[in-house]
């Protein structure tokens, strides 16, 4: 899109170059962008000693930014197009205690101490408190259990502003049309034995006398809302200690959601020179604008079984929801000749969006109906706060 736009752009502005009289002016810019952004949308989703939360810090990427516009008279139109990429973040850690799948407060004989639990509504919760089998036992992963926490971001920023000559003024206005897309994954994983244990006596599986279910089953599984993506129909059973040769179930219960916000509206901007008269040119500007927000968001959940059972189950919600954005920037940009037609530029902006979704915020989304099915609302009352540096250089003709 943003190559075709320029294409078109151009044979506009070259059309009319040929066309007009002289005092028409036209520009072309390209900035190397380096941004940082705000992760204020992270959920807790596990709560106890080793809590954590998603979401994390991306620090300053790069990206870059194309500008094309010309002048003519009092009027002038400008296309701006800008991409960022990177924004990644990422981190691990162990739990040093067990995490309990159902309500630890059942099974004091199983979690005397300290005990991890998963920190938002899950289905993986409502199948261990599945009535008659599962919820007599305590289904976990053991102490040592490690996870990990991940996630990406990526922005488009596509604008048409039409308005004031800045090079008749020291200040510009202009209105303008506007198009941000804000792309966004996010994953957290916990890896560990699992086990189920007696709630009452604390009775390994195979234990004489204990209940008789050990581990958590297919139709536990199946009708808290899990689908078998492969492997055996089989659930996954508590560690045997009296099986000769026989290894643990490892279980990884895996996370991920997207969000994808596609934001559509129109802008006012305004921009004064400073230092009209000097050859070291310095603008301060500023936009707002008020945008339609079509969003489109998953919430998967998964179950990845590895070296004695390799069954993986999944559940995936999904949610569109529409709002409006509002927002704008703030920013200076200083600007030093090197002839009469080359310019180098250097300058520091901000932008403020409000009401996005962002996909650390998406497990917050999941809850249970008054008839107890799972229900999913799509989490849009985030923000997205960018902000860092601008070098490039400009041509005009």
């Amino acid at each position: 899109m943003l190559r075709r736009t320029l294409q078109i752009l151009a044979v506009c502005c070259g059309a009319l170059g040929l066309t007009v009289p002289a005092q028409a002016q036209f520009r072309f810019s390209t900035e190397a962008l380096f941004m940082s952004r705000d992760n204020s949308g992270s959920t807790p989703v596990v709560s106890g000693p080793g809590a954590f939360s998603t979401g994390g810090s991306t620090g300053f990427e790069p990206g870059y930014r194309v500008i094309l516009g010309g002048s003519y008279g009092d009027y002038d139109i400008e296309f701006i197009g800008s991409h960022i990429d990177n924004w990644d973040y990422s981190s691990a850690g162990t739990l040093a205690d067990a995490l309990a799948f159902d309500d630890p407060a059942g099974s004091p004989v199983v979690f005397p101490g300290p005990v991890n639990t998963l920190g938002f509504t899950n289905s993986l919760f409502t199948a261990a408190s599945t009535p008659i089998d599962e919820d007599v036992e305590s289904e976990l992963l053991r102490a040592g259990a490690t996870y990990f926490v991940n996630g990406s971001s990526r922005f488009r920023d596509y604008q048409i502003n039409i308005g004031t000559n800045p090079n008749r003024y020291p200040w510009r206005f202009s209105v303008g049309w506007r198009q941000m897309r804000l792309s966004e994954n996010n994953a957290f994983g916990i890896t560990g034995t699992f086990d189920a244990l007696d709630s009452d006596d604390g009775a390994v599986a195979g234990a004489p006398g204990g209940d008789p279910n050990d581990g958590l089953s297919h139709g536990a599984l199946d009708g808290a809302g899990y689908t078998l993506r492969s492997g055996a129909a089989d659930g996954y059973d508590g560690f045997n200690a009296l099986a000769v040769g026989v290894s643990p179930d490892t279980l990884q219960l895996y996370y991920d959601s997207t969000a994808e916000n596609l934001l559509n509206g129109v802008q006012v901007s305004g921009g004064y020179q400073l230092l009209p008269e000097s050859i070291f040119a310095l603008e301060v500007f500023g936009r707002f604008g008020l945008y339609h927000n079509h969003i489109t968001s998953t919430v998967g959940e998964y179950l990845i079984g590895s070296v004695n059972d390799d069954s993986v189950y999944q559940r995936t919600h999904s949610g569109v929801s529409n709002g409006v954005a509002a927002g704008g920037a703030l920013g200076f940009k200083a600007s030093v000749p090197v002839t009469d037609y080359i310019s180098f530029t250097a300058g520091y902006e901000a932008l403020y969006i409000a009401n996005v979704a962002l996909a650390s915020a998406q497990f917050g989304g999941l809850y249970d109906t008054p008839l107890g099915d799972r229900g999913y609302s799509v989490q849009q009352r985030d923000k997205l706060i960018m902000h860092g540096v601008t070098l490039g250089a400009q041509v005009v003709w």
